[in-house]
C-alpha cells in the first residue's frame, strides 16, 4: 500500500510540474497578451528561437508593454513582474551565452529574445539587471532565454 501511495504521489507531482509549464498568466495588459509562467529550457540563438517557436515569441511591442505596464521588483536573482491586475511572472537572471560560447552575467542579468528583427544581423531583446530594465538590439548569434506568449 505504501508503494502505491508513493507512486501516486510521484505521478501527481509530475503532473503538477507539467501543468505549471503549460500555464500562461494573464497580467492584465492592455494588449491582452498572456505570458507563459516559465522559460523554455536552455539558451537559443535568435534563429533557433524563431525556428522552434515562431510567432510564440513576444514582439518588440509586447516587450515594451511588459516593461512599461508592469511593476518590476528585483528578488536577488531576477524580477518578480506584476501586471496591472496583480498577477505576476518571475523572470530569472540567467545570463546568456555569447557568440563565442562564453557564459556571461549568470545570476546577475536576464536576456530574452523578441521576434522583432532590427536588421539582417540583429534582433531586439529585453535586458534586465538589479538596476534597470531596457529593450535593445544585438547580434542574432548570441544565445538568450526565451519566454513565450499567446
Amino acid at each position: 500500500m505504501k508503494k502505491i501511495f508513493s507512486f501516486c504521489l510521484i505521478c501527481f507531482m509530475a503532473l503538477s510540474a507539467s501543468a505549471q509549464q503549460m500555464e500562461f498568466v494573464d497580467l492584465g495588459l492592455p494588449s491582452g497578451t498572456l505570458w507563459k509562467a516559465v522559460d523554455e529550457p536552455g539558451f537559443y540563438t535568435y534563429d533557433e528561437a524563431t525556428s522552434k517557436l515562431g510567432d510564440q515569441l513576444p514582439t518588440n511591442a509586447q516587450l515594451e508593454e511588459l516593461k512599461k505596464e508592469c511593476v518590476w521588483s528585483w528578488n536577488g536573482n531576477g524580477y518578480h513582474v506584476t501586471g496591472p491586475n496583480g498577477n505576476f511572472i518571475t523572470l530569472p537572471a540567467s545570463g546568456y551565452c555569447d557568440c563565442n560560447g562564453s557564459y556571461i552575467y549568470m545570476g546577475l542579468g536576464g536576456y530574452y529574445w523578441s521576434s522583432t528583427l532590427t536588421d539582417f544581423d540583429a534582433a531586439n531583446y529585453i535586458f534586465f539587471d538589479a538596476s534597470k530594465v531596457s529593450v535593445y538590439s544585438v547580434n542574432r548569434c548570441n544565445r538568450f532565454s526565451v519566454r513565450i506568449v499567446k
